[in-house]
Formats: C-alpha cells, structure tokens, sequence
C-alpha cells in the first residue's frame, strides 16, 4: 500500500477540504511531512479567534456548541471546532462521538469539524489539540471552538489555547461552598448555566453570581443561562463571546508561547542547552547552519537551527522561509547519519510573507549531532572555553581549534590555522579566505575545498552595579541584544524580581560580586548607581580586569571626583578606560533613553576592538 501523500498547505489554502482532513490525520499520527507542515505555519497563525468550551460531563456542551454554529454562520463567520473526545484507559480507544450532536451543520462548506482522542492526555485536551488549532487558523477560519473532554475541577489546560474560555455548568452544581471552590470555574471569561429550563436552574445561576470574579481590566465574568436544544440564549452568548474579543484581544496560545520562550530568537546558549535536553533524552538531534548567504539573506552566517528527531526545532535559518524543508532534512540526516548541504532561493515574495524587505540566496549545512565530535564541543561551551570549530564543506570533516591545541581529523595549514584563530579572537564565523578564494576560482557553486569556521565563545557580559530605573530599561534590552546580563545591587530595596524580572540579580557588595564573577575580555561593566560606596570598589575591580567596557553614570563634575578619588587610590594610569559620561550622546533624558545610549555604545565598542 503507497504511504499517503504529504500534507499541501498550498491546497488547504485554496479551500481544498480533504486536503484539509488529510492535514488533520498526518498531524495527530505524525505521519511524514507533518512536522514540515507545522513549521511552515509559522508567520500565518493569530488572527482565528479560538473559543474553548469547558465544563463537567453532561453539562450539554456539544448540543451547546451546535446551537453556537448556527448563530455564528449567521454571523456569516467561517467556523471550525476541535471536538476532543476520551479514550478508554483499558483499551486505549475512543468513541468520537461529540460530533454527532453537531451534525446539523457537518455539511455546511463554512463548517469544518474534527474529532481528536485525547490518547489519555490529561488536563481535557489531547496532544494534539493546539496543533490542529493553528493549522485551522491559518487555513483562514474566523473562529475554532474547542471542546473539552468533560472535565473536573483541575482539568484547566484550555486556558492556556483559548482566547475566549466559556465554562458550561449543569444545573444543580452544588451548595454556595462547591461554587467558591478553586479549579475550573476560576479560568472562565464567560459562565453558562445551560438546560436553564430546570426548575435548579436559578439557584445555580445565584451560587455562581456570588462568586463574583472578574478577569482583566474592563472585564467582568458574565453568568449566562442557555437552553441549547431550543436555542434559547444561544444569540446572548454569542455577543459576549464577541464583546470577549474585542476586550481582551486575540492569540492568547501565542502568547502564552512567547513568554514560555525567549522573547529574542534563541541565543547560542539557549539553543545549545535544548540541544544537551535533547540528547539527554535520548532524542536525535541534527543542527542547520547557515555557511554561506548572498544578496539580502534573513540571518547572519553561523545562524543555526537545531531539529530533533520529532520535529521539534529551536533557532532559525531564515525568517520563517525556508525553515520547514531545513527541517525535513535534519530529520533525514538524524535518521542516516550523512551531511547535507542545501542552497535555498529565498524569493522576494517569501521574503516579505515573513516580515522581510526582500529575499536573496542562502547556503545551509545541515548534520547530525554526535559523540565523537559535539561531544568536545558541547564540552568546551559548558566550559566557557572559546572553541572554532572548522568544517569541510565538501564532505563534513571537521576540526576543533582552541587558542592552545587542535582536535578532529581535518588536517589545517599553517595559514588556515593561523586564520581560524584570528577569527575566534574576533568572535567571527565565515569561511576561511585562502579555501574561499581558491573556491570561487573555480566556479561559485562549487565547495571542493571550502572551509567554514563556527565560533563558539559564548555570549558577552554585561554586569550593572545598581539596580536603578535606567537598569530597569537597560536590563531587558542587553538581554535582548545577546548579552548574559547580571544586575548587583545589595540594596535590597532596589534588587528585587518585581523591579527586575527575568534578570540575574546580585545582592553582594559590588567588589565581592566582580571577585566571583571574574570579568574578561567579553565583559561590560556599567556602574549607574551614583554612590561613590558602590561605585567605585567595582570599578577598580574592572579597571584590573580586561573588560572590554566600563563605563559609569554622572556628569562631568560627578566624574571629575571620580577621577581624584581613584587617582588616590593608585589607579591613575587605568582611569581613562572609564567611559563618563556614561554612554553616546544621542540627547535623551529619560531613563529608557539613556539606556538605549548605553547600550549603543557598549554594542560599538565591541564591534571596534
């Protein structure tokens, strides 16, 4: 029997319906090209408004959910619902029968509607769920409802999918106490008392109403009451679902992704981190790299993109063009074992789907993570020793080059050697110019010979002595600039996780925290506090270091003592390492400002060694 075809967005685009369902199978059993698919999502998803219906068996969400579709194709919404269903925990199958109740509008070409099992997966959704979520958005529908499994007081992971969470309530829910008990009635932005028409209705409708919650500014939880085989405030709850929107907004999921994330693209760090995760796991991992670009390519060469054997990826090679076909390739490359190296044509019109100005012509290889040689790599960056790592593009062989030794079984001339270093001082990945010439001599599309050079020296420091307003604004931007950011301020006031979140902070004394710290030749060393108790100790700690900045806030008078007090110390000689006023001078007086200043600066003195 012929393995079915790989999923074609391009057809479920064009409204192609079995393309459509045939995308569903390969996702939920990932089947080939699944991965690929979901990776090609990326950029086209966050605009559907996605509704999930919640609440205890029985509580009629189905028959509920079916009177929804009517009122929304009157609303002349294109609408598709996940139904999820549960499985057996003896035999493992499922009974996918949520969508019979819905099948009043199973044939309107507006209406797309797909049973998942949930495979045992806790918390009323299945693995899968959130996947078929964003092929539906992106296949250009306005609203997905999710339903449930039936759920209890714990199963709360449709909070974290839905824009809009309606939790549907059986009449009879229990006494006022079982009303104000924590669980599933607190993720709810809209409450449904349905099968209204019992004579419990009311008093179910007054436990919820006492409790009284509210979720976000300009938004108070309605209690609705619905009779879902009549229809009866069906079109009510409708409008709140709508006036739900238009409050609160629209791609809660990816949101919730963004700060489960890295707001910035993955740093080497982080990317080589998931790497080790992975493997740790026991997982196949493959890493992309970006070797060669011509014209306007999306990133930088040394960009990687890391794939593990499922499809999982972290990193990028492009802006989103061409990271689904990279992908499938990494994951043939775990399964045999052999390099590939892939040239891509990143059209215009690719280009600026993504958010890009215009295209251009990227080279990407792509191998298999190992033992033998990223064993020593993955090493030495744990290590924070500055690593070159030298690839042969014609055929994947690879040296290690530290500033004191060589590994690997590629063989280097003198000049190649003497070349990878001064490429690993200057923290700059490319390829190594006497193979690149000799190339390019021949023809450009060749690679006999050519050699590409990673540099792996982990990410720059910065250490900021004071945990003040500009820090606040300083802070978040290095980090996202690539920098390992720590904040030391023993003032314990000023170093707190509100003020600062998501940031190393230090409460040391500024001179015992530099002591451990260590500043190298990849370090900055800003002091913004002002105080010369604070201040000045951890500078004379960087002006004995090889920091590759120090600057330090004050006017020109505030340095000026800054300039006699350190002087006094024996430090005279060092003093003009010490950039003060702190920062270019762009013109700008508030904190965010100055920050911006600061870091521009920090960012060209870098660049200019």
């Amino acid at each position: 029997m012929p393995p079915p075809p790989s999923p074609d967005f391009d057809a479920i685009a064009a409204g192609s319906r079995p393309a459509l369902a045939r995308a569903l199978t390969a996702i939920e059993n990932d089947l080939p090209g699944a991965d690929a698919l979901l990776a090609s999502l990326a950029g086209r998803v966050g605009r559907a408004h996605v509704v999930g219906i919640t609440g205890a068996p029985g509580a009629g969400k189905s028959t509920l959910i079916n009177a929804l579709l009517g009122e929304l194709l009157a609303r002349d919404r294109r609408v598709a619902v996940v139904a999820v269903d549960p499985s057996s925990p003896v035999s493992g199958g499922a009974l996918l029968g949520d969508r019979v109740r819905m099948g009043a509008h199973g044939s309107d070409e507006r209406v797309f509607i797909r049973s998942l099992s949930s495979r045992g997966q806790l918390g009323g959704l299945s693995r899968k769920t959130a996947h078929a979520v964003d092929l539906f958005d992106a296949a250009g529908f306005d609203v997905v409802v999710v339903e449930t499994v039936g759920v209890g007081q714990s199963e709360v992971e449709i909070a974290r999918l839905a824009d809009t969470r309606v939790v549907v309530c059986a009449p009879g829910l229990g006494d006022e106490v079982q009303a104000i008990k924590a669980g599933v009635l607190e993720i709810a932005d809209i409450l449904v008392v349905n099968k209204a028409d019992s004579p419990v209705a009311a008093a179910t409708v007054c436990d919820l109403e006492a409790r009284g919650a509210a979720h976000g500014a300009g938004w108070e939880v309605p209690v609705l009451t619905t009779v879902a085989t009549s229809g009866e405030g069906v079109a009510a709850l409708a409008d709140r679902i709508d006036e739900h929107a238009r409050v609160a907004g629209v791609g809660r999921r990816g949101k919730a992704a963004a700060l489960a994330a890295p707001s910035a693209p993955a740093t080497d760090d982080q990317l080589f981190a998931q790497v080790e995760r992975w493997r740790a796991e026991g997982r196949g991992v493959a890493l992309a790299t970006v070797v060669r670009t011509w014209g306007s390519s999306p990133r930088p060469e040394g960009s990687h993109l890391a794939v593990e054997q499922g499809g999982a990826f972290v990193g990028s090679v492009s802006g989103g063009c061409i990271e689904g076909a990279v992908i499938g390739e990494a994951q043939d490359s775990i399964a045999d074992g052999k390099a590939r190296l892939l040239e891509f044509g990143v059209s215009d019109e690719q280009a600026w789907e993504v958010g890009l100005a215009c295209g251009g012509r990227v080279q990407v290889l792509v191998e298999r993570v190992d033992d033998e040689l990223f064993g020593p790599l993955l090493a030495a960056r744990r290590a924070k020793r500055p690593v070159a790592l030298v690839t042969r593009l014609a055929d994947g062989a690879h040296a290690l080059v530290f500033d004191d030794a060589v590994a690997g079984g590629l063989p280097l001339d003198d000049a190649q050697l003497a070349e990878t270093r001064a490429r690993l001082a200057a923290n700059r990945s490319g390829a190594l110019a006497a193979a690149k010439d000799a190339n390019e001599g021949a023809n450009e599309g060749a690679n006999e010979g050519a050699l590409f050079v990673r540099c792996h020296v982990g990410a720059p420091r910065m250490i900021i002595v004071g945990a003040v307003h500009i820090t606040q604004a300083l802070a978040p931007m290095a980090a996202i600039a690539g920098f390992d950011v720590v904040v030391v301020d023993p003032r314990r006031a000023f170093a707190t996780p509100e003020r600062l979140p998501n940031v190393e902070v230090s409460t040391e004394w500024p001179d015992e925290a530099l002591e451990r710290l260590q500043p190298d030749a990849q370090t900055a060393v800003i002091t913004l506090t002002h105080d010369p108790k604070l201040d000045d100790p951890a500078l004379t700690i960087a002006l004995a270091s090889p920091a590759f900045y120090i600057g330090s806030l004050g006017s020109t008078r505030t340095h000026a003592k800054r300039v006699a007090r350190l002087t006094e110390a024996g430090l005279g000689e060092a003093i003009p390492r010490i950039r003060a006023p702190v920062g270019l001078d762009l013109g700008g007086r508030a904190p965010a400002e100055i920050a911006v200043a600061i870091l521009a600066e920090v960012i060209q003195t870098r660049h200019q060694q």
